[in-house]
C-alpha cells in the first residue's frame, strides 16, 4: 500500500499593477483528486467554521486566479492589446467567479465583454439576470457599477460583440474566451440557451479559458453532459477534479493550472484518488544495495506464449530485466523455445497443446520454478485454446490460492481465459495485479465497454473490490485501484503508445517490480508511472507515429534514471503555465 507519507512527500496596464505570472500550486496538494462531494462538504464546513462570507473570499481569490491566467493568453495573443475578452458566466458561483475574472481583467486595461447566460424574464440587455447565490449576485453588481457592461445572452444576441445580428458567430475581435458557465454541480444535459453558448465558444477562432472545469463536463466522471466547451485551458482551483483527468473530460480541458485558493489541508478529506507523482515514484522503486547479487533482486517466472506470439513473450521478459530484476525464466511451449533469440533470459521448454500452446500439465512441470518465483507473469501471447483455459483456471485455483502467495501479475489471455469464471480468484487476491484494457475489463464485469469508460475510475473500483485484487485498467490516464477503495490516476504516457505490445512492456515492467519485493498496489502504481514515462521519452525521440513497444522497453533505462534524477517533472509538463 502506498503509505500517507509517501503521498505527501511525492504533493500591467493601466490604473492596476498588472499580475506576475505564478507557479502551479505544490505537487503536495496537486496530488489530491477529491470528488464533488467532498470538495462541496469541505468548502462548506470552512465557510461555516470561519464566518459566512468566506464564500465571497474564496470567489475572490479564485476568481484573480483565473483573471491572472487570462490575462496571460490576452498579451500573448495581442501584440497591440486592442482585442478584446468575451466572459461568459452562469446564474451560480462559476459565474460568479467570472465576474470576478471580468473586473480585474478591466482594471488592467482589457477591453471585456460579459454575457450572463440562462434563461431570463423580459427582453433586452436588461433582462432579469438574477444569479442564484449572493456571492455571484454581489460580484455581478460591482462589475456593473464600475461601468461594465454585463448583458443577458439570452434575450440579446445583437451588438458589435457579434459579427452578425442572429448572434450565432462572436467577432474576430474577441481572442480571448473565458467559459465560467457552469461548474461542478451539472448533473444532467445541459438546457437549450447554454448549449447555444457553448456552440458558439467551440466555434470561435479566440482562445478559450475555462473557469474550474470545462462547462458541461461532469466533475466526477469527465463525461459530456449533452455539449460541452471545448477548452484550450483549464483553470481549476483547490485540486484537480476527477473529470478533469478521466475521458473525454481531459480531451476538453487541455492544459492544467490549479489556484491554491486557500483551503487548508488539514480541513480536507483524506481522499482515496490521488494522482501519481514522479516524488512518489522515486520512493517506491527498489534501492539496489552495494552488497547485492543476482539473488538480491528477485526471481521472476513469466508463464507466456504461443505460436505466433513469441514478440509478446519477449517483450515482457525484457521489460522485467531492464527494470533490474535479478533472474528471468520464460516459461513457454517447448516447440517455440528454439527459435527464440539468445538473451539473459532462462528458457523453460514446457508442455504444449496440438496448437502450440501450453497445456495443462505444464503446471506441474513448473513445481520448482513456482517454489523459486518471487512474482509470476501469466498471460502475454498465452491463446485462449479450451486445453490453456484449464491451465490457467488450475494455476488459479492450486498455485495463487496456497499459503506462500507469490505475487502474480494477470494480463491479456490469461485474462481472457477466466473471463468466464472469475470465482477462480482467492479469496484474498490482494497479492494478485491485474492488468485490462477496457474491453477486458467489460468481458471481467460482464458490462459493454463503453460502460467501462463512463468512469474508469468507478469501473477499475468495483473490478478490484469485487475480485479482491489490484486493478491497472489501461488508458489515456491509466486508473489503478485496490479492494480498500485506493485509486491513483497516471499523469505519464501519449497517444503513441497505442500500438501492439506496449501492454507486454507493462506486464514485464510490473512484474519485475514484484520480484524485486515491491507490494503490489506500489509496484503497480510505479510500473504503470515508468511505463508511460518510458513511452514520453520514446515519443520526444521518435515522434508519437513511430512509438513502437520496442522503442518504449528501449527507453526504459533512460525513464528510470529520469525519475531517480528528477531530470524530468511530469507536473511541470501536465500543469505547465499558459
Amino acid at each position: 500500500m502506498v503509505s500517507e507519507s509517501a503521498t505527501k512527500n511525492a504533493a500591467k496596464k493601466k490604473t492596476t499593477p498588472a499580475p506576475e505570472r505564478k507557479k502551479v500550486m505544490p505537487a503536495k496538494d496537486i496530488y489530491r483528486i477529491p470528488t464533488t462531494a467532498q470538495i462541496r462538504r469541505l468548502e462548506s464546513d470552512w465557510i461555516a467554521k470561519c464566518d459566512p462570507n468566506w464564500g465571497q473570499v474564496l470567489m475572490e481569490v479564485a476568481g484573480r486566479g483565473a483573471a491572472e491566467a487570462a490575462f496571460e493568453v490576452w498579451e500573448q495573443r495581442n501584440e497591440t492589446q486592442t482585442g478584446s475578452v468575451a466572459i461568459f458566466c452562469g446564474r451560480g458561483n462559476n459565474g460568479g467567479d467570472g465576474f470576478v475574472v471580468a473586473r480585474y481583467l478591466h482594471l488592467w486595461g482589457v477591453p471585456v465583454h460579459v454575457w450572463v447566460v440562462g434563461n431570463t424574464k423580459g427582453r433586452g440587455a436588461q433582462a432579469d439576470q438574477a444569479m442564484t447565490t449572493v456571492e455571484s449576485s454581489t460580484n455581478r453588481d460591482i462589475l456593473k457599477k464600475m461601468g461594465v457592461d454585463v448583458r443577458s445572452f439570452s434575450s440579446d444576441l445583437s451588438s458589435n460583440f457579434f459579427d452578425t445580428s442572429d448572434g450565432k458567430q462572436l467577432s474576430s475581435s474577441v481572442t480571448v474566451i473565458v467559459d465560467a458557465l457552469l461548474g461542478t454541480g451539472i448533473d444532467r444535459d445541459v438546457d437549450a440557451v447554454f448549449m447555444h453558448a457553448i456552440e458558439m465558444i467551440n466555434g470561435s477562432d479566440a482562445t478559450v479559458i475555462a473557469v474550474d472545469l470545462p462547462s458541461g463536463i461532469h466533475s466526477d466522471t469527465g463525461q459530456v453532459m449533452g455539449a460541452a466547451v471545448k477548452a484550450h485551458a483549464t483553470v481549476t482551483f483547490g485540486n484537480v477534479k476527477p473529470g478533469l483527468i478521466n475521458h473525454p473530460g481531459a480531451e476538453y480541458a487541455g492544459e492544467l493550472r490549479v489556484i491554491d485558493i486557500g483551503l487548508p489541508e488539514a480541513a480536507q478529506e483524506k481522499p482515496t484518488i490521488h494522482l501519481t507523482s514522479v516524488e512518489l515514484v522515486k520512493d517506491l522503486l527498489p534501492k539496489r544495495p552495494v552488497n547485492s547479487h543476482k539473488g538480491s533482486f528477485g526471481y521472476l517466472l513469466t508463464i507466456a506464449g504461443s505460436l505466433g506470439m513469441s514478440g509478446a513473450t519477449m517483450l515482457a521478459t525484457e521489460s522485467s530485466l531492464k527494470v533490474g530484476t535479478g533472474l528471468c525464466i520464460l516459461a513457454t511451449p517447448s516447440s517455440l523455445v528454439p527459435h527464440l533469440p539468445p538473451r539473459e533470459i532462462i528458457y523453460r521448454p514446457i508442455a504444449e497443446t496440438d496448437e502450440t500452446t501450453i497445456a495443462p500439465k505444464a503446471l506441474w512441470e513448473l513445481e520448482k520454478d513456482l517454489d523459486k518465483a518471487t512474482a509470476v507473469v501469466l498471460g502475454p501471447g498465452l491463446s485462449t485454446n479450451e486445453e490453456t483455459v484449464s491451465f490457467v483456471q488450475k494455476f488459479m485455483s492450486k498455485v495463487l490460492d496456497r499459503s506462500n502467495e507469490v505475487p502474480c501479475l494477470i494480463d491479456a489471455d490469461g485474462l481472457n481465459c477466466i473471463a468466464e469464471n472469475t470465482k477462480v480468484f482467492p479469496e484474498d487476491a490482494k497479492h494478485i495485479v491485474i492488468t485490462p484494457h477496457p474491453k477486458e475489463l467489460a468481458r471481467l464485469l460482464d458490462e459493454s465497454t463503453s460502460d467501462i469508460q463512463k468512469d474508469r475510475i468507478a469501473s477499475a473500483t468495483k473490478a478490484a473490490g469485487e475480485f479482491g485484487c489490484i486493478v491497472v485498467l489501461k488508458g489515456a490516464h491509466t486508473v489503478i485501484a485496490d479492494p480498500d477503495g485506493n485509486v491513483f490516476v497516471n499523469p505519464t504516457g501519449n497517444p503513441g503508445m497505442s500500438t501492439a505490445g506496449c501492454g507486454d512492456v507493462l506486464s514485464g515492467i510490473i512484474g519485475g517490480l514484484l520480484a524485486q519485493g515491491v507490494e503490489p498496489f506500489d509496484a503497480a502504481v510505479a510500473g504503470v508511472y515508468l511505463h508511460g514515462r518510458a513511452g514520453d521519452i520514446a515519443a520526444h525521440s521518435l515522434g508519437e507515429a513511430s512509438v513502437t513497444a520496442g522503442s518504449i522497453l528501449e527507453s526504459i533505462p533512460d525513464a528510470l534514471l529520469s525519475i531517480r534524477d528528477e531530470l524530468v517533472s511530469d507536473l511541470e509538463a501536465m500543469f505547465e503555465p499558459m
